[in-house]
C-alpha cells in the first residue's frame, strides 16, 4: 500500500508536518518495501488557496 504523508523534510526522519496545504513535503511511501518519493510542496508560500 502507499502512503502520502505531509512533512517538514525530504527523508523518512524527517517530522510529520501538522498542516497538509503549507507543508514543505510530501513523502509517498510503499509501506511493503519502505521505498519513497519527496517531492517539494509548489504552494508551500501560496498567498491563498494552498491544498485546494
Amino acid at each position: 500500500m502507499k502512503v502520502a504523508v505531509s512533512s517538514n523534510g525530504s527523508d523518512l526522519n524527517a517530522p510529520v508536518s501538522p498542516v497538509f496545504g503549507r507543508c514543505p513535503y510530501y513523502i509517498f511511501v510503499d509501506t511493503e518495501t519502505m521505498e519513497y518519493e519527496a517531492i517539494a510542496n509548489p504552494a508551500m508560500a501560496a498567498p491563498g488557496g494552498a491544498g485546494i
